[in-house]
């Protein structure tokens, strides 16, 4: 906010997609040892780069056919004196072709990350936890559940206490107080800046590449080494003289070839290029299991979160939405509790303890009846949407069968039938959300 306000110049180096896209009206892209300048906006540069780059791939592939073609005759005719003035020819003309290279941005890596078989519902149970170091109080009566396939954002401001709640699910810490149980069959990896103190100092990267079980081949291992940004010779290195970032992202190289059915990843892409996050970014989609990450990058936490878990002043708060959601409802809500303050007289008459106490029982009891209402209906809203959409694919999979499709009037009567449920299905999901809403406004209001 205050850079799109400052009136100088600004130059800005950065990873955070979100960020350039607030703030930059330039971008200086910097490949191959060129810097090419686009006087555009962040998303406008992304659109023309593809452009680009599907144009450079097409006159790649066409050079390389006709280089193809030119090296077969010269093969074919390079002994016969009949042709030696024609291969002579070709020989200059393949000389003269200014090749067309493609960098590692136009090489599409892919990885899927192993997964172990599927935990139990509940993965994670966090009951009463509180964690303090000496006289500092870092949170106290923790509670949430993360269920199975949940992709879940944990955020709050700095020393907040997002990375020590991870150490202490991970087991690398011990809390204060309070339980934490894995569910069935739950196993685990997490990765944090520290997990470069699990890298073989001994090994080159090579070496530690390959020291990871997984179905990769060589060269399929190889390849994604190099979307991490270890190529060429930078692979036979010796893990011990690499840089922080190195490390980090060898750690998570390492991890992601890796058997689970939970990730916990804390700031995992701070030292990732744009492509090879893309690269993470997919990965992390097409994994089935069940995801905690910690990340300050807000377009990273929109692709993936499908909630949000905020640490704010010792109190952890539970938002049933992606990162802008919870951004803008955090703002509402804060907003909200602003104006209850300020509606406050200053001369007002202080409550007794005991009158004091005996209304917020009362006032939470009736909290507590509404709230089994509400959760009632949202499970009831949760079954039709659940049945609904059941119904929703048994229509799509008539559509692709051929006897149906010979029946035109039963074509038509599904179609109708599926435009129904969509629009049912799309109320449903509102009427969901506004549950969810009220659910969470009335837990804000239990007195603690």
């Amino acid at each position: 906010g205050w850079l799109r306000t400052h009136h100088g110049a600004v130059a800005a180096v950065s990873h955070d997609q979100r960020f350039l896209e607030n703030v930059a009206d330039g971008i200086a892209e910097l490949e191959r040892g060129v810097i090419n300048f686009y006087p555009l906006s962040y998303d406008e540069y992304i659109e023309v780069r593809e452009q680009n780059k599907e144009l450079l791939e097409k006159a790649y592939a066409q050079q390389q056919s006709k280089i193809q073609k030119i090296e077969s005759f010269i093969t074919r005719f390079r002994y016969k004196a009949t042709k030696a003035a024609q291969v002579q020819s070709r020989v200059k003309q393949l000389e003269k072709i200014e090749r067309i290279e493609l960098s590692s941005a136009n090489k599409t890596v892919k990885i899927k990350i192993p997964e172990a078989p599927p935990s139990g519902w509940e993965v994670l149970k966090v009951q009463n936890l509180a964690k303090n170091y000496g006289d500092l109080k870092v949170f106290s009566n923790v509670n949430f559940v993360i269920n199975r396939g949940e992709r879940v954002a944990l955020v709050g401001v700095n020393g907040a206490g997002k990375s020590t709640l991870l150490r202490l699910l991970s087991q690398n810490e011990l809390p204060s107080s309070g339980d934490i149980k894995l569910g069935h069959n739950v196993k685990f990896s997490y990765y944090s800046q520290e997990s470069a103190a699990n890298i073989n100092y001994s090994n080159t990267v090579w070496e530690e590449a390959r020291s990871v079980s997984s179905k990769l081949n060589d060269v399929e291992r190889r390849n994604l080494l190099g979307a991490f940004l270890f190529s060429g010779d930078d692979i036979y290195k010796s893990a011990s003289v690499l840089s922080g970032g190195e490390k980090a992202r060898l750690a998570l190289y390492k991890l992601m070839l890796e058997e689970t059915n939970f990730l916990i990843l804390d700031e995992p892409t701070n030292h990732l290029d744009f492509d090879t996050r893309e690269i993470v970014e997919r990965a992390l989609l097409k994994y089935q299991g069940t995801l905690l990450i910690v990340s300050h990058d807000r377009h990273f936490l929109d692709v993936l979160a499908e909630r949000v878990l905020e640490i704010r002043d010792g109190i952890l708060y539970d938002y049933p939405g992606n990162y802008s959601w919870f951004l803008e409802k955090r703002a509402s809500l804060i907003g909200s509790q602003e104006e209850n303050l300020a509606a406050i007289p200053e001369n007002s008459a202080p409550v007794k303890k005991s009158e004091n106490k005996n209304s917020q029982a009362v006032n939470n009891f009736q909290i507590k009846q509404e709230l089994k209402e509400l959760k009632k209906n949202l499970s009831q809203c949760e079954k039709k949407i659940s049945d609904s959409e059941t119904r929703l694919n048994e229509i799509d999979a008539a559509l692709c069968e051929p006897e149906t499709l010979k029946d035109g009037l039963k074509v038509k009567n599904l179609m109708i039938e599926r435009d129904n449920l969509d629009k049912e299905i799309q109320n449903l999901y509102s009427d969901w959300e506004n549950i969810s809403l009220k659910i969470e406004d009335l837990n804000a209001k239990i007195s603690k």
